[in-house]
């Protein structure tokens, strides 16, 4: 069990010791996600060594605040005594309705009956979470688009299911073969999981390629579980498609969304779920059982972003577009040791490194403690991320610079040690 987790936890990798003893068998498979494990280990540097002034290219966190018409909602939510109690279980009303109207004009979805078919949760991830413990039984498989989410991962394990990675083809821009997804479909696949825009690559499915996993599970009576978190946030005149729009399959598609980055509100843990209404009902269930509804306050917050100006979208995918260019400058003067393929979407780049059989939890830790930067090992994402690393550029712009001039220090000085890890 032990070795399992260092091939997927950096904290693992570090050296540290799990409690057996008590613990459930289901849970000593799963591990924290490597990409608040190095942030935790980060933490632990620092506090070890004052004043290292680490600089973080680790978890996807806007830099920019809040937007300031959204705390004006929050202030005034704050003022009304329902704000203090628990909301409608699935949802406020209003937030639902919100969300449908966003569906239909912004994602193609038709005939949406908003206070049947979406749920609000503690964030994309509880979501997903809710859609999985749905559908799984012990031993069955779930279909997981790699280099997949980390957490995506860990949820299937979590829920008994067995993650079965269909690998994207990374020569060829992280395309989606659909003969590779379909000869790893057996008699126990339920699902195929993915985000689009992809954490880690930055890939956005392309329509035919959405078309493909639309005709999989229409095909195999499989559900398509969607995370759409970085749906707002592409480059390039690339357009994002959502798995919304394909009517023929309404029945067996699950998107789930996010106000977490679009709006700046990664802390408050706000995110729906849009699914047939007989999907819904069992995922209300779950829900209930983890967290009865999600913070009041949170969804008022993002009730505030919704009905308000999108001239602050549109600047923050302005800011983001002129980070990821600042990071593929700075990667291309550092291409002796790594390269990459261009994110058309989120705010991720998963960089190749240019030496063989590295281990990349290994690597990470090295970054971090010498060149004091932090990565996400490649091999969270699946055996695909192996020999690579995640790179996010929501950071400061100033950060960019600054991080990367240590990693050019750092890594000649790698070279001249014959790059030992």
């Amino acid at each position: 069990m032990e070795e399992t987790q260092k091939n997927r936890s950096a904290i693992a990798a570090a050296g540290k010791k799990f409690r057996t003893k008590n613990i459930s068998k289901r849970v000593q498979k799963i591990v924290i996600s490597p990409i608040k494990e190095m942030s935790i280990l980060a933490d632990e540097f620092e506090e070890k060594n004052p004043g290292a002034d680490i600089i973080s290219f680790g978890q996807g966190i806007p830099y920019f605040d809040t937007y300031p018409y959204i705390k004006d909602g929050i202030r005034a939510a704050l003022q009304k005594p329902d704000t203090s109690k628990y909301t409608l279980e699935p949802g406020i009303t209003e937030l639902r309705m919100l969300v449908g109207d966003f569906l239909t004009r912004e994602k193609g979805a038709v005939n949406i009956e908003a206070k049947k078919e979406i749920m609000i949760g503690v964030g994309c991830q509880e979501v997903v979470a809710c859609a999985l413990a749905s559908l799984i039984d012990e031993g069955d498989e779930a279909l997981v688009i790699s280099p997949a989410f980390a957490s995506h991962i860990e949820q299937v394990i979590q829920w008994g299911g067995t993650p079965v990675l269909v690998p994207l083809q990374e020569e060829k821009g992280w395309h989606f073969d659909i003969t590779e997804a379909e000869k790893r479909i057996t008699a126990r696949t339920k699902i195929i999981l993915f985000s689009n825009p992809s954490n880690p690559t930055g890939k956005v499915f392309s329509r035919d390629e959405l078309q493909h996993i639309a005709d999989l599970a229409e095909k195999h009576n499989l559900i398509v579980i969607s995370d759409e978190t970085y749906d707002f946030l592409t480059y390039d005149g690339v357009a994002h498609v959502s798995m919304a729009e394909f009517q023929n399959i309404r029945e067996r598609v699950i998107v789930c969304g996010s106000f977490s980055k679009k709006y700046a509100l990664t802390g408050y843990r706000v995110g729906y779920g849009f699914a047939d209404e007989g999907i819904i009902d069992h995922m209300l269930k779950v829900h209930d059982a983890l967290a009865i509804c999600a913070p009041a306050i949170s969804q008022k917050a993002a009730i505030a972003a919704m009905k308000g100006p999108k001239e602050f979208v549109t600047d923050a995918v302005q800011k983001f577009s002129a980070n990821r260019d600042a990071m593929m400058r700075e990667l291309d003067m550092l291409s002796e040791f790594f390269s990459y393929q261009n994110p058309q979407g989120a705010y991720y780049i998963l960089v190749k490194v240019n030496v063989p059989h590295v281990d990349s939890f290994r690597l990470a830790l090295k970054i971090l403690h010498e060149a004091r930067v932090i990565v996400i090992p490649g091999a969270a994402f699946g055996p695909e991320g192996e020999n690579h690393l995640r790179l996010s550029f929501a950071c400061p712009p100033e950060n960019i610079s600054k991080g990367f001039e240590r990693l050019r220090t750092w890594a000649e000085k790698w070279k001249k040690e014959s790059y030992a890890l």
